[in-house]
């Protein structure tokens, strides 16, 4: 039987059987449910004679074990089908070649990948798990250089006492008897005859377009190996590599080939050359590789010379796979949530260009030429009843990561974690509606882990379904150094953005519910529209990045987010906007030696309208407000945070009743170090998408950052600038064991220069964390320290106190004093102390009366003390 979605096509080695739906044939007896009577991708026949007649069909990562007469035995992961899914070793969890029952006995399965094949015995174990030519049957030790891997199909027959399978590999076949080895290989109907009858639709060919080869310079000074990606699926080919040390595997340099367009069909051996783009300069631009397939058994030759074709270095590459990336994947999930699922387009009524078919989070990505692959199992990570509070702090995410990720190490590396947790907590401690993350905690060695917040997407009705799956795709995207697709502008260098400001791109990377069609052709905006568009697909230039884009720019660990290379040389203005808001910063305009440096951030209308739709996202850790910096020198670049936040930011209308929204960021450390590493002025400007896709550009905020006044100053001002302390700023403190040093040197600022103005900024770090609980991901689960409500409100009071002591400039902004000041009233609720608490958010309220801020500002603050006041008083 041979499936294609919901047909089948049943032959014998002579002829056609019969070709009709799949719960047509024998009598109906396989009316299957979905998706697996559309969307299977393979079966195992489990018939034993005169006993039952089985089937396990696979479609994904799940599999429905059906008994003819009976019906359903089993339906779920793949991994859990009893006595086969626990013993699947990891590297047979994906893309699996051929995967069928051994003839003579229905208890045992033949997989095959690659040039690999495992045997498992149902039951009891794997039987085998080498290479195909390894096996120790003697058949199996003739075949062919070129096959002995990379099949399409396989068919098990039997001969005799004497296994027997048909191979299928393009628009070749061969007659394999295990013991006497090929007896026949040709074209299908050479080999089969019933092959030759399968109708067309049945013989379209997987033939590789694509495919990674590896080797080393023939020349030993050169000391070089290569990563080399041969290309064939766009108008032209496109050869790329990276090129390391053989010695010591230190990461050398890039380089991507646009060759000229081949004739096609295209005939073998093909040379592509021209000039190529490096990552870093060199004189050897000129690049020439000569192929002879994309398959196993493949080789290609690698020149690299000047472009005079003086000094040459060649290297002798072996084909590695069909993928031109692959990436180790480990997930964990927290208890009471759960990984990811798979989607069947089935489900909805399917976009033109979108097949039946099963979607999963390595489909995706295979789909873009990157192999995802699982490091174990995904495991579920206990949490101690010790009053967890399910909300997790940016803090312990990165702590999680660090500790948790067994792949983890301070390099560039193509390793991925990933952690389902329950509920992304803001910075204040009240309940994030993010969706996910994109950890890049680290401004060496960013990109390295994401996490998605299953409650958040409970809230909103994405758990189970296509939303999901495509979260978790998205927030991978991050990972790979994929921006938004509406903020391609702000990477460094900047990229055009697609249709309608790059909300009308149909992409993973896009938001589905800020989606923007095409006028012209009348699709409509929104998530309906969205789904009736999206074929599952990156777009032209996000595949060309993960494809061929230079080692650091995509690598975890590589280069921070959003950054591919130079600096901006200058960011044109965008067109005007006719949105009816108006953006500016604002804050203090002088900053001392190490001072963190934070802006604030107003939206209000211009003045052209009465009222205007806005997005409540002011942060740049967001998806709608870019702060954009001038240093000194005159470069520009984009502020990039170490965290990307995805959520629903919520639609405001701006009117008289609420006439602007404000926000707050420290950007003085993000993915990319220190902002303001040298004193002198800087020139900062925000820009804010609006809902209506036009960009606001804000007038120009100047700061200046000072030299040290003093010793004193130098002193204070050097403990607050190693990067440790950087990261422990954003995150508002953190028990990270990897960042000791940084809280070390914060009680340092604390204790020996205590009235120091910069003192605040180490108490009010030391003080949010120790007022909260701190869950710690260990290997016997969650771990909780227990909130520390005497440091907290000691800490935090100092911060308030020192702001409000109108004698003194120190202090925080307003909307850090906000925060602040609701976190001191629960660190005193977590103490017993409500009354305490109360009077703290009376003060809050009573303080920025008395700064005389305008009334809607108040009425929010108002709003926000009874809400934190509420919540106390419940939670107690």
């Amino acid at each position: 039987m041979f499936l294609r979605g919901e047909r089948v096509a049943q032959i014998s080695e002579t002829g056609l059987v019969t070709e009709r739906p799949l719960t047509e044939i024998h009598r109906g007896a396989l009316k299957l449910p979905e998706p697996y009577a559309s969307c299977s991708e393979a079966a195992l026949d489990l018939h034993v004679p005169y006993t039952s007649t089985r089937h396990v069909f696979i479609a994904g990562d799940r599999c429905l074990d059906w008994e003819w007469g009976v019906g359903q035995k089993y339906e779920g992961p793949v991994t859990g089908l009893p006595d086969f899914g626990k013993y699947l070793p990891d590297y047979y969890r994906s893309d699996v070649d051929a995967v069928m029952q051994v003839a003579g006995t229905p208890w045992k399965t033949l997989l095959i990948k690659g040039e690999r094949c495992a045997i498992i015995a149902w039951g009891k174990g794997v039987e085998y798990d080498d290479l195909l030519t390894k096996r120790g049957e003697a058949g199996w030790k003739k075949l062919p250089e070129h096959m002995r891997g990379g099949f399409d199909d396989a068919l098990m027959l039997y001969a005799g006492g004497n296994n027997r399978t048909v191979f299928i590999k393009g628009d070749q076949a061969m007659d394999f008897h295990w013991i006497d080895g090929p007896t026949k290989i040709g074209t299908w109907a050479q080999v089969l005859p019933g092959l030759g009858a399968l109708p067309a639709e049945y013989r379209a060919l997987r033939l590789p377009a694509a495919g990674r080869f590896a080797g080393t310079a023939a020349e030993a000074q050169d000391d070089e190996r290569v990563e080399l990606r041969i290309d064939l699926e766009g108008p032209v080919p496109v050869v790329s590599g990276d090129l390391f040390s053989v010695s010591d595997g230190a990461y050398k340099n890039s380089f991507v080939l646009d060759g000229s367009a081949l004739t096609q069909p295209v005939a073998w051996p093909v040379t592509i050359a021209g000039t190529a783009k490096y990552a870093t300069d060199t004189s050897r631009t000129m690049v020439s590789v000569k192929v002879d397939k994309l398959a196993p058994g493949g080789t290609a030759t690698l020149t690299r010379s000047a472009p005079d074709g003086s000094n040459p270095t060649t290297y002798a590459c072996a084909y590695v796979s069909r993928f031109l990336r692959t990436i180790d994947w480990e997930i964990d999930y927290v208890a009471q949530t759960r990984p990811v699922g798979q989607y069947a387009t089935t489900d909805h009524p399917r976009p033109p260009g979108l097949d039946k078919r099963i979607m999963t989070v390595q489909a995706a990505f295979a789909d873009a030429g990157i192999e995802l692959r699982t490091a174990g199992t995904a495991n579920e990570v206990a949490v101690s009843e010790a009053g967890a509070d399910v909300m997790w702090s940016t803090a312990e995410l990165h702590a999680a990561m660090m500790r948790h990720f067994s792949l983890y190490r301070d390099a560039r590396q193509w390793k991925l974690w990933s952690i389902v947790a329950n509920r992304l907590a803001e910075s204040d401690g009240t309940a994030s509606g993010s969706d996910g993350i994109m950890f890049d905690s680290n401004d060496a060695f960013p990109r390295q882990g994401t996490a998605t917040f299953y409650d958040a997407m409970k809230d909103v009705d994405y758990l189970g379904t296509r939303n999901e799956l495509f979260t978790y795709i998205h927030e991978i995207g991050h990972a790979l150094n994929l921006a938004h697709s509406f903020t391609k502008d702000s990477i460094n260098p900047p990229q055009p953005l697609g249709p309608r400001g790059g909300y009308g791109d149909k992409s993973f990377m896009n938001y589905q519910d800020e989606y923007k069609g095409d006028p012209t052709t009348k699709e409509g905006d929104g998530l309906g529209a969205f789904w009736s568009v999206f074929t599952w697909q990156f777009t032209p230039g996000e595949l060309r990045h993960l494809r061929h884009g230079f080692y650091a720019d995509v690598a975890m660990g590589g280069k921070p987010f959003m950054t591919g290379g130079a600096h901006l040389p200058a960011l044109a203005p965008p067109a005007p906007s006719r949105s009816g808001l108006h953006v500016r910063l604002s804050g203090s305009e002088s900053f001392s030696h190490g001072e963190p440096v934070t802006v604030e951030i107003k939206l209000s209308l211009d003045g052209s309208r009465q009222a205007a739709e806005a997005i409540n996202d002011l942060t740049p850790g967001g998806s709608h407000l870019t702060v954009l910096i001038t240093d000194p020198a005159g470069e520009v670049r984009p502020f990039q945070p170490i965290v990307r936040d995805c959520g629903h930011p919520r639609r405001v209308t701006l009117d008289a009743g609420t006439p602007a929204l404000y926000g707050s960021a420290y950007i003085g450390y993000g993915a990319g170090g220190f902002t303001f590493p040298e004193p002198g002025t800087y020139r900062l400007q925000a820009r804010y998408r609006a809902p209506d896709g036009s960009t606001v550009v804000s007038p120009d905020h100047l700061i200046t950052v000072n030299p040290p006044a003093d010793d004193t100053d130098r002193a204070a001002g050097d403990l607050l600038l190693g990067s440790q302390q950087g990261t422990l700023l954003v995150l508002r403190g953190s028990d990270a064991p990897q960042l000791a040093d940084g809280n070390a040197a914060l009680d340092r600022l604390i204790a020996d220069h205590p009235d120091h103005h910069l003192a605040v900024y180490a108490r009010m770090v030391k003080g949010a964390n120790a007022g909260r609980h701190f869950l710690t991901l260990t290997d016997n689960g969650v771990e909780v320290r227990t909130a520390d409500t005497d440091t907290s409100i000691a800490q935090l009071a100092a911060v308030v106190e020192t702001t409000l002591d109108p004698s003194t400039d120190a202090g925080v902004d307003n909307i850090t004093l906000n925060e602040t000041m609701r976190r001191l009233a629960r660190a005193h609720a977590r103490g017993g102390d409500l009354k305490q608490a109360d009077a703290v958010l009376d003060q809050l309220v009573d303080t920025f009366r008395d700064k005389h801020v305008p009334p809607p500002v108040l009425a929010t603050i108002a709003e926000q003390a009874e809400a934190t006041r509420t919540q106390l008083h419940d939670q107690t």
